[in-house]
């Protein structure tokens, strides 16, 4: 006969699932879990059943809080696997814990100001700061049950994980760099946005791109553009990442689509002027879409083609217009 504690069963049942993934699924407290596996708290019915579900285990810890069938059976009242009016209002609880919107206000508005100055600030200088943000968003999501609260959380740490990549591979560090993109594409499937997926893409293909594994930079923008359609990010994923990456390839065709492309997403969205942050959540601008065409015909070995749009791009560059806006759903 199996002696394995309940704890023991959710620790084995949830494999390779981590605690924090659990806890979203399942819609209770990472602590709870932690708790529950640990033997410190023994769960209601409910909560088993929720856990049973999270990961796909039938009713099999339900069952663990059911007596053998030579077990004599407790009235209500004194059952352990009984739910009273604790387990009621403690599950009321955790339902509505929120966050004071005006935490969430700020931070958001934190992340679009570094998005804004990015270009002028000292990148070295921000990482302390976006690690305490991204720090205190897991925090906050922790805490937090409502669901349009942490839908926004999520847009927050995908936002700032992918600052911090995009910081990482300005160092060179490109395995840290691979890990924060991935994260902020992760969040960003959490906060269910994919301009917010499409951007991250972008960021992991620029990553790549500068480890010189064009193959893949070139993958991730394709990937990238499955979730950007022909919105904003898509003039970014087709020209700085597709582009470029095959003008790194030789593809003299890809480049000459991929441009003309870029160019007419362009059209369909609302372009800003000058020169907004290279980190924006925005549509390029004619001035960045141009810029990086011309960067995209030199490694072909084309300069009458790239001298076109360093043309193009010239003008509007003495008077930079920097932006940065964080989608919001």
């Amino acid at each position: 006969m199996s002696t394995e504690t309940f704890g023991e069963a959710l620790r084995r049942l949830r494999g390779d699932l981590s605690i924090r993934e659990l806890a979203r699924l399942a819609k209770v407290g990472k602590s709870y879990i932690s708790d529950l596996e640990n033997g410190r708290r023994r769960p209601s019915s409910a909560i088993a059943t929720a856990l049973d579900r999270a990961i796909g285990a039938g009713s099999e810890l339900v069952a663990l809080l059911s007596p053998p069938p030579d077990h004599v059976v407790l009235s209500p009242a004194n059952s352990e696997a009984s739910e009273d009016v604790t387990d009621v209002l403690s599950r009321i609880h955790r339902m509505n814990r929120t966050v004071d919107p005006e935490i969430i206000r700020q931070l958001r508005g934190n992340l679009r100001e570094i998005i804004l100055r990015y270009d002028h600030l000292d990148h070295s200088a921000l990482v302390p700061a976006l690690l305490r943000q991204r720090t205190l968003a897991d925090t906050l999501l922790d805490e937090c049950s409502h669901p349009r609260e942490r839908q926004e959380l999520f847009e927050i740490a995908s936002g700032t994980s992918g600052i911090l990549g995009y910081i990482a591979v300005g160092r060179g560090r490109f395995p840290l760099a691979r890990a924060y993109c991935a994260e902020a594409f992760q969040l960003g499937d959490f906060a269910q946005t994919s301009d917010l997926q499409a951007w991250a893409r972008g960021l992991q293909s620029f990553c790549e791109y500068y480890a010189r594994n064009y193959d893949e930079a070139l993958r991730l923008a394709e990937d990238g553009l499955t979730y950007a359609a022909s919105g904003p990010q898509s003039v970014r994923l087709t020209i700085n990442c597709m582009a470029r990456a095959r003008g790194k390839l030789g593809d003299a065709e890809g480049v000459h689509r991929a441009v003309d492309q870029a160019y007419d997403l362009m059209s369909r969205n609302e372009a800003p002027q000058g020169l907004p942050s290279s980190i924006s959540f925005e549509c390029y601008s004619a001035i960045q879409t141009a810029s990086n065409a011309a960067t995209a015909y030199v490694s072909l070995g084309i300069p009458e083609k790239a001298q076109q749009y360093v043309s193009m791009a010239l003008p509007g560059i003495e008077k930079p217009d920097r932006r940065g806006v964080v989608p919001s759903s």
